[in-house]
């Protein structure tokens, strides 16, 4: 049993991340999946027409990675000076703000500002999570802790859609949104509890370097710049495509299914995180080998972003519910390479401000990537103007090539060495 458990990566401290990112993940999947649907479903009372619905998802999409770029900066600088256990218990009370404002204020603008609270313990809590295992664990077991993490994520994810998703059926897009965010109080409160009575690992950063952010961006590896470069242009073509995927999807399984937006959650995002799972188990072990890169996995993660919103607009434009399915495993592929990249940036980052160095290279992939939701919806918008019905391959198959110019990048400069960083 010890044997095992150093395998998987686990001790108190990762044990007790682990348990806080299965309650927050689960809380945060309850609704944030279904807020482009939510937004679409107010437009009565807020919007008109379907052009301003593509304005207002984009305008949410620039919002998200806004905020993003900040809170990762701000993480990274807190967590390296307070102690990665103090922040992380600190970044837990906020999210319930924006979820009490979601359960008692159903109108768009009340999306806005609750969104900077209700996302804050991903992207600040993010460079902690990095530090927790770089520090609690040697590189050789740092891929399979990460994978093991991503494994949970997709299993609190499954567990928040099986139980949003009759929530939805029942009370509809928006009240049903509501329950969730309630219900989704309960679980963040979990998470502060497990993280308070079982994390131990209490580490800070060297030195502050933070505050001089591109002499920090100098002191990163070659490679980890390289990693940087290739990250912004896969996450480019998720921007560019993800906030519309979810509006492109409900009017083809409307018409081939009753209860759309119910089945999106249940079936096409479980099929999506279960192919995560199954990726997980087999690639965490193999990647964490001595002698097996972590470069090709990333590489396939950065290849398989590019290829999700082509196979959206194909195969659900030709075989409607049916192609959706096989599209989403294509997008539960995406995630092959994401623990030995994250793996891959703990053992790159500088040591002694490694937090901060996360926090830094995040924020910096999310402020490159923040226009990337609006010129989506322009994308969408003026196709449709010149020819009826062809935004979604617009914006989708526009998503597709930038990601494979990203995806050709890493390869061309990474190469095929089988070294590990």
């Amino acid at each position: 049993m010890p044997r095992r458990r150093d395998w998987l990566g686990l001790n108190a401290s990762t044990t007790a991340l682990l348990g806080a990112i299965l309650f927050v993940t689960a809380a945060t999947e309850l609704w944030s999946p279904l807020v482009p649907e939510y937004l679409k479903a107010l437009r009565t009372r807020a919007l008109t027409g379907d052009v301003a619905v593509l304005l207002i998802v984009g305008l949410y999409g620039f919002y998200r990675d806004a905020l993003e770029a900040v809170n990762y900066f701000v993480g990274g600088a807190v967590a390296g000076r307070m102690n990665t256990r103090r922040s992380l218990l600190l970044f837990n009370v906020l999210p319930l703000i924006g979820l009490a404002l979601l359960a008692v204020w159903d109108t768009w603008l009340a999306v806005f500002i609750a969104v900077p609270f209700v996302f804050v313990w991903d992207s600040i809590a993010g460079p902690a999570i990095i530090t927790v295992v770089g520090d609690a664990l040697p590189p050789d077991r740092r891929t399979m802790a990460f994978s093991l993490q991503s494994i949970l994520r997709r299993l609190s994810r499954i567990f928040a859609y099986c139980l949003s998703a009759p929530l939805i059926w029942w009370l509809g897009r928006i009240d049903g949104v509501r329950v969730c965010a309630a219900l989704a109080i309960a679980l963040i409160l979990a998470a502060a509890a497990v993280q308070f009575r079982f994390m131990q690992t209490a580490s800070r950063d060297a030195r502050p370097a933070i505050h001089h952010p591109w002499r920090l961006l100098r002191l990163f590896d070659p490679q980890l710049k390289r990693l940087l470069v290739a990250d912004i242009f896969a996450r480019w073509a998720e921007g560019l495509a993800g906030p519309f995927i979810i509006l492109f999807c409900v009017p083809i399984l409307s018409a081939d299914l009753a209860r759309g937006t119910a089945l999106y959650t249940s079936v096409l995002l479980t099929i999506q995180a279960v192919t995560n799972i199954v990726l997980y188990i087999v690639v965490g072990p193999l990647s964490s080998r001595s002698g097996f890169a972590k470069k090709p996995y990333i590489g396939l993660t950065f290849l398989f972003f590019a290829l999700f919103p082509i196979a959206v607009v194909t195969l659900g434009s030709t075989w409607g519910a049916v192609g959706l399915m096989v599209a989403f495993v294509v997008g539960g592929i995406r995630e092959i390479g994401e623990p030995a990249r994250k793996a891959m940036i703990a053992d790159l980052v500088p040591p002694d401000v490694r937090t901060q160095a996360v926090g830094l290279y995040w924020s910096v992939r999310s402020l490159a990537v923040m226009l990337a939701s609006p010129v989506g919806a322009l994308c969408w918008i003026y196709a449709d103007r010149i020819t009826p019905g062809a935004g979604p391959w617009a914006t989708f198959l526009t998503a597709g090539v930038i990601g494979l110019l990203g995806a050709s990048a890493f390869f061309v400069r990474f190469g095929a060495r089988t070294t590990s960083p």
